[in-house]
Formats: structure tokens, C-alpha cells, sequence
């Protein structure tokens, strides 16, 4: 196949999995959206599945995405990056903080500091990943 060709048939390619990504991410942005007010625990489930699934999707889609354009897939992760990240999770906590001290009712207080207790955990994870990538060489 001439050079031409295959670059054409790339960029087609490319094309095609940039719109299924797109795709993906608004079916999860509806699902997260649905979820909140579902109270069938059996339709929850099968939400939670479908964002399961629609987050691999995305992860493979990416990488396939990412081949083609020849970069590194830790490319996109860098220190700065992970320390916006950790600042976004400790608003969100400080945020979560704030509703559970303006809730009334014991089952928000408490749905809302098990939330807390997730993004400590995520600030966490987010730590050591600094971590890590602190120890890349730099590109």
C-alpha cells in the first residue's frame, strides 16, 4: 500500500475513533446524570456496568487514538497535571464539607461524608502518583 494511502486511511481512522470517544463520553455524562435519580437498585447495577463498560471503552479508544499519533501514553500524565488534580479533589472536599455542615437530615450527612471519605482517598492515590511521576525522565 503506497505511503499516501495508509496516511489517508490513518487519519480516516483517526476520525472515526475521535467521534466514537466523543460518543462514549456523552453516554456517560447521560448515565452519571440518570444515576442519580434512579432508585431501582437492579437498573442502578445495570448503569454502573454500563459506566464500567463506557470507561474501558474510553481507555481503549485512547490508546488506539494515542498509537496514531505516536506519543507516549504517559504523555498526558504529568506532575503538574496530578497536582491539579489533587487541588480539584481537596476543593471538592472542602466543597462536600461545607454541604455536609448544611444538610439537614442524617442520610444526606452521611451519604455526603462517605463522599468526603472517597476523596481523601483519592488525594491519596493522587499523592503517590506524583510520586511516581516525579521519577520520569523528563521528556
Amino acid at each position: 500500500m503506497n505511503t499516501d494511502l495508509l496516511m489517508k486511511r490513518k487519519q480516516d481512522l483517526y476520525a472515526l475513533l475521535k467521534s466514537q470517544h466523543e460518543a462514549e463520553m456523552n453516554e456517560m455524562n447521560h448515565y452519571m446524570s440518570v444515576l442519580s435519580s434512579m432508585n431501582n437498585v437492579v437498573i442502578k447495577n445495570y448503569i454502573h456496568k454500563l459506566l464500567d463498560d463506557g470507561l474501558r471503552h474510553i481507555e481503549y479508544i485512547s490508546s488506539m487514538m494515542t498509537a496514531i499519533e505516536g506519543a507516549s501514553s504517559s504523555l498526558n500524565l504529568t506532575k503538574q497535571g496530578t497536582i491539579n488534580s489533587i487541588n480539584e479533589e481537596k476543593q471538592s472536599k472542602d466543597l462536600l464539607l461545607k454541604c455536609v455542615s448544611l444538610a439537614d437530615d442524617i442520610e444526606t450527612k452521611s451519604l455526603l461524608k462517605s463522599i468526603i471519605v472517597d476523596e481523601e482517598h483519592h488525594i491519596k492515590i493522587l499523592e503517590h502518583i506524583e510520586e511516581l511521576v516525579s521519577t520520569y525522565p523528563e521528556s
